[in-house]
């Protein structure tokens, strides 16, 4: 798959790379049919996130549709039209937990995806804590009644 990828400062590329697997069972793939270019994906660029990993695909803003769910994802299925949250978090450390995300503990969680795990700046990206981290508008508006 083509994938936009950080290469040192001042520098991304479009890549080939692998389809993302399943690597945990709280873990979906979504395939991308939407991402957008946010400010801190040019913060990487321009050096400014040390913890930005060379060779990581950018990208924490996207939407998609789910293809494969871990054992332990209850709340989106394959084919599900989703958002993915800017952060992903674990839920269960005492920052998320507090309601701090970003701060989460797990080396998924915060600011992981396209910084220190692959984003969405691709075809495809699997989405830590899918629970937590994906969130299906259709079905939210049927919750909220606004779709019958």
């Amino acid at each position: 798959m083509k994938a936009y990828t950080y290469i040192e400062k001042g520098r991304f590329e479009l890549k080939d790379k692998p389809e993302p697997k399943i690597l945990d069972s709280k873990d979906a793939i979504v395939k991308v049919t939407l991402a957008s270019i946010c400010t801190s994906d040019l913060h990487i660029k321009h050096g400014s996130v040390p913890r930005a990993v060379p060779g990581i695909t950018v990208g924490h803003e996207m939407v998609g549709i789910v293809t494969e769910v871990g054992e332990q994802v209850h709340s989106v299925k394959p084919g599900d039209r989703v958002t993915v949250n800017v952060e992903t978090y674990c839920g269960e450390c005492w920052f998320c937990k507090h309601g701090y995300v970003n701060n989460c503990q797990s080396p998924d969680g915060g600011w992981a995806l396209g910084c220190r795990i692959d984003g969405g700046q691709a075809e495809y990206v699997r989405v830590p804590y899918a629970d937590q981290g994906l969130n299906s508008p259709y079905f939210n508006a049927i919750f909220e009644g606004s779709i019958q």
